[in-house]
């Protein structure tokens, strides 16, 4: 029996169109990632859960981080070219833009007179690059969303390896193979990272969803999470705490953003209020113990006014260096190359082979190498950086659409580790050197360029051709089509 013209026989089975797969959400762990992205979250992982034994890797006066640093300015920091983020960050951008050119020019006009040393201070400046690796990397959506998982992971790992090492006394931290050329074990921390570390995981497990699918693991953590923020509080260092109870407060300020809470905000009153009378009660019951074993009456010592307390004993030095300023070079500072210990009384003469430095103020180093344009520049970059961050959470939207949840907390955890590394080193030497340095400039690009996206997943909608358009075109011949 003869078919009619245009018609195939009944029994040969209908075209039916191959229809791609939309990814699930799981598959964020599936997300193939390049070799110089493992390289980087290699070392991100290694400085954030160890601290700062790991960074004297490597082949003097190339570490690790130099090379990491070189790998992604190559292979990462490209990928900007792709957005639009450094137009959408136009002030940022240009500050550090400008800071570091201010910083190349100063260095090279150091290095004849103080060779290498230059080079090694250098760093408060080239670490900006981090800055455009972030950006990078936060460019290509599916990578980053998996980069942001891992750093999550990191975190909780600190948390349990920091929260062992302060049980155990610093047991673990002076463990390792001893690094030759530093003379320092591989588990080396200078303890203030490491204390910030343990805060940023344990607000990572009690501040955020990132446990909620893993009841199992969440039952384990929690109570983790709840005795490291015990013993980061009985811990000796000031400036970590100071640095952490500064990054919740800013945060805390989001509670009153006309889009509501953050479900990060939320949790981290729930803490609060259930923490500080736990607190207030001890006190009560036990003050001098209390006092203490938290190591708060350090706090009473600083006095500015005794030359032998930490206090006085920075001030002092940041005093002379302002006069040395503003007597040599008001606008560009003193250079780098030079060991800022000779302007201090008690420093000028040590022969300690590893002699500090620096002031322990990340600010008044800048002022003090780079002048009054450097810190102006700092300034900048602190206010275009993690305030443009604050204002996009506070408004609670990107290109008009709503955060989702995640996102959100996602930024609100970024303003904490930037305001709480800003304080931190404000009172010391960590962003001079990569262990927070790195982190610092790193992290300010990748959550601005995270926070131009709502994070909402656009999924387009799949439908199934109809036969006749592809008969016209051209991809099914006419005879096999159906009337």
């Amino acid at each position: 029996m003869t078919q009619p013209d245009g018609a195939i026989l009944a029994t040969q089975p209908r075209f039916r169109p191959r229809i791609p797969r939309i990814p699930a959400r799981s598959s964020v762990r599936r997300v193939h990632l390049p070799w110089y992205v493992k390289l980087l979250l290699a070392y991100l992982a290694a400085i954030t859960i160890i601290g700062k034994g790991p960074t004297y890797l490597g082949v003097p006066p190339l570490y690790w981080g130099e090379i990491t640093m070189a790998a992604g300015l190559l292979l990462i920091a490209p990928q900007i070219k792709r957005t639009d983020f450094l137009q959408r960050s136009r002030a940022l951008t240009i500050a550090i833009a400008g800071f570091m050119v201010l910083g190349a020019v100063s260095t090279a006009l150091s290095v004849p007179r103080w060779g290498m040393d230059a080079l090694r201070d250098a760093a408060m400046w080239y670490y900006a690059l981090f800055y455009f690796i972030g950006l990078g990397l936060a460019s290509q959506k599916a990578v980053a969303n998996r980069v942001w998982y891992l750093l999550r992971t990191f975190w909780m790992l600190a948390l349990v390896w920091n929260t062992a090492d302060l049980l155990l006394q610093h047991t673990l931290s002076q463990s390792g193979p001893i690094i030759p050329w530093r003379g320092v074990p591989l588990f080396f921390n200078a303890r203030d990272e490491a204390g910030q570390n343990l805060v940023l995981g344990a607000m990572i497990v009690l501040c955020t969803g990132t446990l909620s699918k893993r009841p199992a693991m969440r039952a384990v953590l929690v109570p983790v999470a709840l005795v490291g923020l015990a013993v980061f509080a009985a811990s000796e260092g000031r400036a970590m705490r100071i640095g952490v109870v500064s990054g919740a407060s800013v945060v805390l300020l989001l509670s009153f953003a006309p889009k509501g809470i953050p479900h990060f905000n939320t949790r981290l009153l729930k803490l609060a209020v259930c923490g500080i009378p736990v607190l207030a009660l001890a006190v009560a019951a036990a003050p001098d113990r209390v006092v203490k074993l938290t190591h708060l009456d350090r706090f009473a010592e600083a006095d500015p006014y005794d030359p032998e307390g930490t206090a006085g004993w920075r001030l002092i030095w940041w005093q002379r260096l302002y006069a040395e300023v503003m007597k040599r070079n008001p606008a560009f500072g003193l250079g780098f190359g030079e060991s800022l210990h000779v302007y201090h009384p008690l420093l000028r003469d040590s022969q300690e082979e590893f002699v500090v430095r620096s002031p322990h103020n990340f600010n008044i180093t800048i002022f003090t190498r780079m002048g009054v344009v450097g810190l102006l520049l700092w300034i900048t970059i602190v206010a275009a950086g993690i305030g443009a961050l604050f204002g996009r959470l506070w408004r609670g939207s990107a290109g008009g659409q709503p955060y989702t949840p995640e996102r959100r907390d996602e930024l609100t955890f970024w303003v904490m580790m930037l305001v709480c590394t800003v304080v931190n080193s404000s009172l010391g030497v960590l962003m001079e050197g990569p262990v927070l340095g790195i982190w610092f400039w790193f992290a300010l690009g990748f959550a601005s360029a995270r926070s131009f996206s709502s994070g909402v997943v656009l999924r387009r909608r799949i439908t199934t051709p109809r036969v006749e358009d592809l008969a016209g075109s051209g991809l099914l011949h006419p005879a096999q089509a159906i009337p």
